[in-house]
């Protein structure tokens, strides 16, 4: 088994400064709750739109990154949290650290359907290497990849998702510790040298 990896020298949470970068993007003194990829209905994009909803924290943002459609998906908003859902288009992988550097929470809340129980998010370990706090679903391996360094809920369960953001919020330091322990699993076990020495393994069988 070769699992996603990820470059952890250029996903390197040190090499931002995470208010400096909510500046530039317009978040200066704000939380941002991140959802990274493209919203579809089995990331459970839904489910978390109806958790923010019901967070009533005017200093949350809900940041969408990989929006294909960005007006005709802002159609969709409800009014009364539009203000405060902001979506971006799909952004070039070199740019991708400096955003996640920004965020103060990621959100993975995939459903339990079909398109998601074969499948591990790849953005859960681009959170992972940015020792992020997250928030995702127990479906398909995510557990078994977190493995205690994150906050896991039941799909399908928006309730659930207002409980674990609402604690990580509440709980920052708990969290930091949380993201500071998920990055260095990331390092020991998702790490880009892992890849290489599994392939060069299998390639030498050959």
């Amino acid at each position: 088994l070769l699992p996603h990896c990820r470059d952890t020298k250029i996903l390197n949470p040190l090499k931002f400064c995470a208010d400096d970068e909510k500046n530039k993007m317009g978040f200066s003194g704000k939380k941002i709750l991140m959802f990274l990829g493209t919203p579809r209905s089995h990331k459970g994009i839904d489910d978390l739109l109806l958790a923010f909803k019901k967070i009533n924290d005017p200093n949350l943002n809900l940041l969408i990154i990989g929006v294909e459609n960005q007006q005709e998906f802002l159609k969709g908003i409800d009014a009364a949290i539009k203000d405060r859902v902001v979506v971006m288009p799909k952004m070039p992988f070199d740019k991708l650290p400096k955003y996640l550097s920004a965020a103060d929470i990621i959100a993975i809340p995939q459903r339990s359907t079909s398109d998601s129980i074969g499948q591990i998010p790849a953005r859960l370990f681009d959170a992972m290497a940015m020792a992020k706090p997250i928030v995702t679903t127990r479906v398909s391996d995510i557990p078994e990849v977190l493995d205690g360094c994150g906050y896991l809920v039941e799909p399908n369960q928006p309730s659930q998702l207002i409980e674990a953001i609402q604690y990580v919020l509440n709980h920052p330091d708990e969290a930091k510790a949380k993201g500071d322990a998920a990055r260095e699993r990331c390092k020991k076990q998702y790490d880009m040298q892992n890849l290489e020495s599994g392939l060069h393994e299998l390639v030498k069988k050959l």
